[in-house]
Order: C-alpha cells, then sequence, then structure tokens
C-alpha cells in the first residue's frame, strides 16, 4: 500500500523477521468460546502520535486461523468473528494476513507489502477470503462498525508484533463560559447552576470512559477584549474552579491538570463592531476545554 491503503501495495526488499512458529488446532478453536474476549465498542479518536488499526474477520469465513503479521511479526490469529486493535507510530509498515501459512509462515519470513500509516487516524481493516489475497480490505469506520457489531476481541494468541503498542485515545470537550460562569468571572462561587449541571454531565462521562485514563487536562481560553494579563489570571482561574467541581464529583485528583491560556487561542475572530457586539461574537472563545487521554483496554 503506498500513501492510501486501498491502493496495491509495493514490494518491501530485504526486510525477513523471524518469529516463532506457532500451530493451532484451529477446529478446536472455532468452537472455544474461551479464544474471545470484549464485544467490540466503537474505538475513539486516536492521538496524532499513533495510527490506529481496527482489524476483523467476518462470521463464517472458514475454520483455519488467519494469521496478523505486522513488520513481519505475528500480532494475532483471528477466527470468524474476531478482531484486534492495534496502534502503530506512524510511518510505513507492513500488514499481512495469511491462512495456512504453515510451515513456511511467509508472512514472518518474507512481508512484502507495505503502507505509510498517517498519526492521528484509524483503518478499519477487514481480512480477505480464505484462499484470496493478503492484503486487508480498507473500509470506512460506518460500513466496517455495522458489520462489527457482535464480534469479539481475539485473545487466544500473545501479541508478537513489537512495532505495535497500546492505542492511547483522546477526547476533546468544550464548554462554554457564559455557561459555566457568571458573565467576566471565574471563581468557584462565581459557577452558575447550569454550569454545575453541566460538570455533572461531563463526571459522569469520564466515569464511563473506554479504558483507562491517563491524563484529564482542563484548559480555560478567554476572549481578546481587555488587558492580556487579566485574561490569563481569568483563564487560569476558570480552569482550576472547573477542577476543583470534578475533584469533589470523584475524579482522580492526580490525573487532573489545570491551565489557562488567555486569548491566545481563539477560535473565531472579531474585530469589529460596537463593544456589545464583539462581545457577543466572541462568546466562542470564552470557553474551557478538557482533553481526555485514556489507554483502550483490548489494544
Amino acid at each position: 500500500m503506498v500513501n492510501s491503503l486501498s491502493r496495491p501495495l509495493r514490494n518491501i526488499a530485504g526486510l525477513s523477521v523471524l518469529v516463532v512458529a506457532l500451530g493451532f488446532a484451529t477446529d478446536a478453536l472455532a468452537q472455544n468460546d474461551s479464544i474471545y474476549g470484549n464485544t467490540y465498542s466503537p474505538v475513539g479518536s486516536v492521538v496524532p502520535e499513533q495510527a490506529q488499526v481496527v482489524l476483523y474477520r467476518a462470521l463464517g469465513e472458514g475454520r483455519e486461523a488467519n494469521h496478523v503479521y505486522v513488520d513481519g511479526e505475528l500480532q494475532s490469529a483471528l477466527m470468524p468473528g474476531g478482531y484486534t486493535v492495534f496502534c502503530l507510530a506512524p510511518g510505513r509498515h507492513s500488514l499481512e494476513t495469511y491462512v495456512g501459512d504453515a510451515p513456511q509462515y511467509a508472512g514472518k519470513r518474507n512481508p512484502s507489502t507495505y503502507a505509510d500509516f498517517v498519526g492521528g487516524k484509524s483503518y478499519f481493516l477487514k481480512t480477505p477470503a480464505e484462499g484470496t489475497a493478503k492484503v486487508p480490505a480498507a473500509l470506512t469506520r460506518v460500513a466496517a462498525e455495522q458489520e462489527l457489531q457482535g464480534l469479539r476481541q481475539q485473545t487466544h494468541v500473545l501479541n508478537r508484533a513489537s512495532a505495535t503498542v497500546a492505542c492511547a485515545t483522546a477526547t476533546k470537550l468544550s464548554l462554554r463560559g457564559d455557561v459555566l460562569f457568571k458573565f467576566g468571572k471565574g471563581s468557584y462561587n462565581d459557577l452558575t447552576a447550569q454550569g454545575h449541571a453541566e460538570l455533572r454531565k461531563v463526571a459522569q462521562q469520564i466515569g464511563t470512559q473506554t479504558g483507562a485514563i491517563e491524563s484529564i487536562e482542563v484548559v480555560g481560553h478567554a476572549d481578546p477584549i481587555g488587558n492580556a494579563q487579566a485574561n490569563q489570571r481569568l483563564s487560569l482561574q476558570r480552569a482550576e474552579s472547573v477542577r476543583r467541581v470534578l475533584l469533589e464529583l470523584g475524579v482522580q485528583s492526580d490525573l487532573v491538570q489545570a491551565s489557562g491560556r488567555g486569548s491566545s487561542e481563539p477560535v473565531v475572530q472579531c474585530n469589529s463592531g460596537s463593544r456589545s457586539k464583539r462581545i457577543a461574537c466572541n462568546a466562542p472563545n470564552r470557553r474551557v476545554e478538557l482533553m481526555i487521554r485514556s489507554v483502550r483496554g483490548d489494544s
């Protein structure tokens, strides 16, 4: 694959990595419920430092294991109805699947295809049917997740692909400052009733987040009206107030950091009009953002 997973893949010269061969009692495995884990749940957006791969095998596609090789190393052995999720560093990687490749194990000895994976992007891939091409087919998220419904994580093989890492997902929430606080204010006592209600919803969402949360960054933003130093103080004060509420609602304190960006990162530009019009125009700039980073449990 060159630049796109839907294009033909080129040969890789000189890449040969030895992986210990595994034998699979495939008929028995196909009937063994213990080789599967959790049912698929939609993946989140991956961080820019990683590319995310969701690879699955449809139900009813044969009995033999479909060996998944990443850069010539075994990542999984998908049985019908199984999926795997993993992440890679952005760049060029070999990704192939083989059915019945024993005893030569061509996928680990002579990988012959590669693709360029883009950081921050999720790839949804489906293994080819037995006896056909070794290159997974690329699908849209919508199409893939329709077929992924009810499929389960493949768990019976230890991932030996050293290029893969657990996926770190990032969820960004943006809360309007005019909803959270009284206008022009930012202290804990200036939070509105609606602001408290919104933060309760946020805390509930954090509690149901898929995967283990690594960090929550609370960032305050102010509009550019007024003094830059005052805007910086206000943005930090708002972030610290939001952090305090989240801790009161049970969010673990060492996960949450607060910072202020002042008016340095506007999302809209409002350079003309009366003061009242500029205040109204700048409403989207008065905000508190939360960046929630977590590691997906099935990657």
